[in-house]
């Protein structure tokens, strides 16, 4: 006997296939420096904007770039440089974020973003939405004070941790020499070498102590302490608690010492890093 089967139904077809591609369309990408193999991301301002994209509830997809092009890729996509290095020369950094729903101011499709601090705004703007029970990075009136915090952050991790820290980066070793010697040269110093404080030196203990007593007086005392969470207003977290989280991540891949680290403070570092852990995926 011969079963007639149901013809397949091409409408039904097509509008999936559509579906598809208009899902595919919206997925917003999101550019971030890639770590030697296994590639993973570690970079502190990439990680801010990573946290929020996933707290916003973002689709959003990964872009790896080494180390050694990123400034050519900043440069290829057209987005200018939002930073300059000591010398006054442009630093060409990520992150980018692109989102392919919008229309530029000159008119071209989508809209580029190249700052974490904006990026979070970017996001904030775009999706925060009280009436659909969507959580605010930014709770009322404070992105000012926010941009001040992530500059006291970025200070505070970058003239105490960072010397301890960016020596154990996990460059690829393919490209390796290059990105040291580069960074030698930015350091003022005539080798990678020289920017090493030998693990269990007494001249590292003792920067190591004053990193502590920095994160101590500098930001701890912060952070309030309340039985419902370990974030600054206690349960919930805000763009500040990920403005941390992100110099957390570089820590944790780069610092030695990061178990250490993460018991300073009666524990606080950990218990933050470990609650922010929700919104630390990759995708």
């Amino acid at each position: 006997m011969d079963i007639a089967l149901p013809k397949p139904d091409s409408t039904q077809q097509t509008a999936s296939f559509t579906t598809r591609m208009d899902t595919q369309k919206s997925i917003m990408t999101f550019y971030d420096i890639a770590s030697g193999p296994p590639v993973r991301p570690f970079a502190p301002n990439p990680w801010k904007a990573r946290y929020a994209l996933n707290f916003t509830n973002t689709p959003y997809c990964t872009t790896w770039v080494p180390l050694p092009d990123v400034a050519a890729t900043r440069k290829k996509l057209g987005v200018p440089a939002c930073r300059k290095h000591a010398d006054g020369t442009d630093f060409l950094t990520l992150p980018i974020l692109f989102d392919p729903t919008t229309t530029s101011s000159t008119q071209q499709e989508g809209t580029f973003v190249g700052d974490s601090f904006d990026i979070a705004i970017y996001l904030h703007n775009k999706h925060y939405s009280p009436e659909k029970g969507r959580p605010s990075l930014f709770p009322s009136n404070s992105i000012a004070l926010h941009r001040t915090f992530n500059a006291h952050v970025d200070t505070l991790f970058t003239f105490n941790g960072a010397q301890l820290a960016g020596y154990y980066m996990p460059l690829d070793p393919a490209t390796a020499e290059a990105t040291r010697a580069d960074h030698a040269r930015r350091a003022g110093v005539s080798r990678w070498e020289d920017l090493e404080i030998p693990q269990g030196s007494e001249e590292r203990k003792k920067k190591l102590a004053a990193f502590e007593t920095a994160l101590g007086s500098g930001l701890a005392a912060w952070f309030v302490r309340r039985d419902e969470g370990p974030f600054l207003e206690g349960g919930t977290p805000m763009y500040a608690d990920f403005i941390v989280g992100g110099w957390l991540q570089w820590m944790r891949i780069c610092l030695p010492e990061w178990e250490e680290l993460r018991g300073w403070h009666g524990g606080l570092w950990g218990k933050l890093y470990d609650a922010l852990e929700e919104w630390a995926r990759v995708s």
